[in-house]
């Protein structure tokens, strides 16, 4: 019997109407505003598909279009089939038809998994080394190289959708719409510019809008209904036109930007019959103001890649809007706060949390005080050194960390779980920015890059631009929207704003181990299976250069 894990109502799901699905040939049911990803964790469902290099099993681990592992194929065997689609960014519909790929004979039973075992053999750049003898065999070795290549299957019928594309000219073209694209979409368009505002999802709002703890407060109101407000206000604004669904993927010369609008991909396949599917956006603006967030940081340990393993940020996104609990027994592992704003998004929902494990020795922060108030397990000081469970996680392996953090001391501690919830702060999106011509610089004191330099009439604020904190936010946005719209004020200059997140964070990504790094599988790139022992190989033989490496390794 399939094990149900909602444990409220979400925010954007309507438990009113529910819809049948198919994954891996077992039908389910979700919600209408589920993504794939939320019904199937919802119905307690981890494993998804198997990695590209070793065949090892994978589960879900973000909430977004940053997922690695749960990479699927739709409707497999028909003419409306599609590989290599993220889960996370899949909304149910009735009738959908989802499978696993990259494995046969199927997803819990995966000849392929042999190559985990044979990964002594297969090390990074294998391939330049075999495989070279006897010069006859090539050909033969080609074919089997061939076959194995890739993850899902390509089309073999007529595609039956229908495709369009348009042009669209306007003053500002806002990308993203958390706090930041809300604030700038609003300003520019109350101060008479034609506006266009994108977002990938199907709902306004990022980060911030599921961001209802009493400790995010601005102008006297939880961060996550004010910004509520600001949606709702903008909707109204004549001169701004809202696109939700609709992917940012090019970044051309002279603000020249392409955009892919996703128009009937959530609706069942019987109500799309002579709609357009896919529309081609082609965006010429006088300004841009990218406002993609952040993506939060995973930890590399040893067997870090286990279905089970989630983002921190993302264990709480499903939880506050799709009402799912990712597990029964949560652990999360931290080295910065924003673990602790989950742990408290969860306690408040009744679901369990084992433990945090933190890096860090000492934190002066109120979220660890209301955590702590709760009776929560906090392992200071601590780290994950490996992770135990095959098909899911049931149990990691925690040490104390030296003071320099650069091995772990003391003895094994066990601790039983079946999710564990892992943040390495956050890095900004700059993806748009920098492939627009923008030059980044490193910022040293959180190891994250930021834009610098900017080639067109654009502009980056938010998290994107480095501001990962609320009060920073509200501090810098405005002053940035000022200068580059020239206009003499906002409305958003005298607000009140309070966050209790405290802005310490270890910089240890590649936590030590007590075993030797060959000997581990601490996974850095976890689509294209390279570890942090392939990099430290890479390094070994002489490349230097960060290209070099990522293409030696295939990290990227």
């Amino acid at each position: 019997m399939t094990k149900n894990l909602r444990v409220k109502t979400g925010k954007i799901i309507d438990e009113t109407y529910k819809v049948s699905f198919k994954f891996n040939g077992k039908t389910y049911y979700g919600f209408k505003g589920d993504t794939l990803a939320s019904a199937l964790l919802a119905n307690d469902v981890h494993l998804v598909g198997r990695s590209f290099k070793y065949h090892r099993p994978r589960g879900i681990m973000t909430a977004g279009s940053e997922e690695p592992n749960a990479i699927i194929q739709l409707h497999k065997n028909s003419s409306r089939t599609e590989p290599n689609v993220r889960a996370t960014e899949v909304e149910i519909y009735e009738g959908l038809e989802a499978s696993s790929q990259n494995c046969w004979p199927n997803v819990n039973f995966d000849i392929g998994g042999i190559n985990n075992f044979l990964s002594p053999l297969l090390p990074a750049g294998f391939y330049y080394k075999t495989f070279m003898w006897p010069a006859s065999f090539w050909e033969k070795y080609e074919y089997f190289i061939r076959k194995s290549a890739g993850l899902g299957k390509s089309p073999s019928e007529p595609d039956p959708d229908i495709y369009e594309h348009k042009y669209i000219h306007c003053d500002v073209l806002v990308i993203g719409s958390g706090i930041s694209g809300i604030m700038a979409a609003k300003t520019a368009a109350k101060n008479g510019l034609q506006t266009l505002l994108v977002e990938e999802k199907p709902n306004l709002g990022g980060s911030t809008i599921y961001q209802d703890s009493e400790n995010f407060r601005i102008n006297n109101q939880n961060s996550g209904s004010w910004l509520e407000k600001e949606i709702n206000e903008i909707k109204k604004l004549e001169n701004l036109n809202i696109k939700t669904r609709t992917s940012v993927a090019a970044y051309h010369g002279y603000n020249f930007l392409l955009a892919r609008e996703s128009l009937t991909d959530h609706l069942p396949i019987e109500q799309r019959k002579s709609k357009t599917r896919h529309r081609l956006l082609k965006i010429r603006a006088k300004k841009v103001i990218c406002a993609t967030g952040s993506i939060e940081r995973p930890l590399i340990f040893d067997n870090n890649d286990r279905p089970g393993i989630l983002l921190s940020s993302a264990i709480k996104r499903y939880a506050d809007l799709f009402g799912v609990a990712c597990g029964e027994k949560n652990i999360l592992l931290t080295n910065n706060d924003s673990a602790y704003e989950t742990a408290i998004s969860l306690f408040q929902k009744g679901i369990n949390i084992e433990a945090i494990i933190d890096n860090r020795e000492e934190v002066d922060s109120k979220l660890v005080y209301e955590v702590e108030k709760n009776n929560i397990k906090i392992y200071k000081g601590f780290t994950v050194v490996n992770t135990s469970g095959y098909k899911k996680i049931n149990k990691v392996s925690i040490m104390r960390l030296s003071k320099d953090g650069q091995k772990v001391i003391g003895s094994k501690i066990n601790l039983s779980c079946d999710c564990l919830g892992i943040s390495g702060g956050w890095t900004p999106a700059v993806h748009l920015f920098t492939q627009s011509g923008g030059k980044l610089k490193f910022r040293e004191e959180d190891q994250v890059f930021i834009p610098n330099t900017y080639p067109s009439d654009q502009i980056s604020i938010g998290s994107c631009n480095g501001d990962l904190f609320l009060e920073d936010i509200l501090i810098n946005v405005p002053k940035a929207l000022k200068e580059f719209l020239n206009i003499k004020k906002t409305e958003y200059e005298d607000i009140e704003v309070l966050s209790l997140e405290n802005r310490s964070k270890r910089n240890i990504w590649l936590i030590p181990s007590d075993k030797v790094l060959g000997k581990t599988k601490s996974f850095v790139d976890y689509q294209n299976d390279a570890t942090a022992k392939d990099i430290k190989l890479a390094l070994r033989e002489g490349f230097r250069s960060i290209e070099h490496v990522k293409r030696y390794t295939t990290t990227g």
